[in-house]
């Protein structure tokens, strides 16, 4: 069985010094980079491949969960996002709610990408995290300490909450057409996934294991890595992978890589 189709719904741009995306490249040059959110139709259920940027944390990040993130301030202003690139509106605007998404694969947890759970707790969805990620998040060190908001992870904590805590790789349905597999590196249980489409064949979408297109090419990690060493260790396995599947890899944050994908509402297949 393969995948039907893939949605790519960006939720905002970030904008940040270059050299933060890739070690030591291009010091001072802005980088816009896209923030999307991945929906997957299968057969048997409809996968989100992370919840994107919260709307409400940009827009008043001070009073931004139950203990607030006033350190987001001088951040926010970085942040491109209107108010029809909500999730909801995103989701909204190819026939979905997110009381349709079955599974929610979060790559990992940081702001940026774990915006907007409690919609999809809400809703009663599964959301499949990697063990190492959700311990990690709730005791996060170092710059670390920044990118883990409790007004995005707090719902994760609740007893209603279905979440699947893994460890190594996962195949969602059972028959290879939606994986998440391990990338470590840039946070402690970062996860990437590969999709097998009937048109497109392997599609690898790499999330955070890289930052921009050059870092993945050159084995440059995000400056503000968990760990640079098994941030290069996990650039090189999604090589591996995109050279024995013939895969197709995009790069989350890069806009360009996102722009090779098709244009909601149109989808890949």
């Amino acid at each position: 069985m393969t995948v039907d189709r893939l949605y790519t719904l960006n939720t905002g741009h970030w904008t940040f010094d270059f050299s933060m995306a890739v070690q030591m490249t291009n010091l001072g040059e802005p980088y816009a980079g896209t923030c999307p959110v991945y929906l997957v139709e299968h057969p048997e259920g409809t996968v989100l491949f992370d919840t994107g940027l919260s709307y409400e944390m940009q827009a008043d990040p001070t009073s931004y969960g139950p203990d607030g993130a006033p350190h987001m301030a001088e951040f926010v202003d970085a942040i491109d996002m209107d108010d029809e690139q909500r999730v909801e509106t995103l989701l909204d605007d190819v026939g979905y709610a997110p009381a349709d998404v079955d599974v929610v694969v979060m790559s990992h947890l940081h702001t940026d990408h774990a915006g907007n759970l409690d919609l999809f707790v809400d809703a009663g969805c599964e959301v499949v995290v990697q063990k190492d990620e959700l311990r990690y998040a709730f005791a996060p060190d170092g710059v670390q300490r920044w990118f883990y908001l409790t007004g995005d992870l707090l719902p994760l904590r609740r007893l209603d909450a279905d979440v699947t805590a893994i460890d190594g790789e996962y195949d969602v349905f059972g028959d290879g057409s939606v994986v998440a597999f391990p990338t470590p590196g840039h946070s402690a249980g970062h996860q990437s996934l590969q999709l097998e489409l009937a048109d497109a064949g392997s599609v690898i979408l790499a999330a955070d294991a890289a930052n921009h297109r050059r870092g993945y090419e050159d084995d440059l990690a995000a400056s503000f890595a968990w760990s640079l060493e098994a941030s290069v260790d996990s650039i090189r396995d999604v090589k591996h992978r995109e050279r024995v599947h013939d895969a197709d890899v995009y790069i989350h944050h890069d806009p360009d890589d996102i722009g090779r994908l098709p244009d909601p509402p149109a989808a890949l297949e």
